[in-house]
């Protein structure tokens, strides 16, 4: 029904204490994207593939380990080392397979300081399947801290 949709954008910025190439090789590659993109401290991804350039394919499915209730299929759009990632997908119930939301994400990276800021816009629209924004927020918050702490582990070595 068309007054289920609900579109929203979401911003979030976090300053990370790396350059922006390691900020970027963070979310560029498939094995380190593994240890920290999902939400919640006891969810995990069970199936994750990512064709890291413009017009790749990225998919996963990830939920609490041993029930992921999530699918995610996305492309690529566009892809500015190491300033600008840029793509554009759907989340599906990975229970029914039914699409509860399409998105566009932008992913802006900037050098400051010693360090970089982050910017990340969700832009989405909601079909009142059981996702909604808030739950898209709190997973980028969660996903988000997981990348800052990631990134400060690995200056600690």
């Amino acid at each position: 029904m068309i007054d289920q949709i609900t579109p929203d954008t979401i911003k979030s910025e976090r300053f990370l204490a790396a350059p922006p190439e390691r900020v970027f090789q963070a979310w560029a590659d498939r094995e380190q994207r593994l240890e920290w993109d999902v939400p919640g401290n006891d969810w995990v991804i069970a199936e994750f593939q990512q064709d890291f350039r413009e017009d790749g394919i990225e998919t996963s499915r990830f939920g609490p380990e041993g029930d992921p209730v999530a699918e995610s299929f996305g492309r690529f759009l566009n892809i500015d080392p190491p300033h600008r990632i840029v793509s554009a997908g759907v989340m599906r119930s990975a229970r029914t397979g039914e699409v509860t939301s399409a998105t566009m994400m932008t992913l802006h990276l900037k050098a400051e300081g010693d360090g970089t800021r982050l910017t990340l816009i969700d832009q989405s629209v909601f079909l009142g399947k059981g996702e909604t924004a808030d739950m898209r927020r709190h997973g980028w918050d969660e996903i988000l801290d997981k990348l800052e702490r990631y990134i400060a582990h690995e200056r600690e070595k």
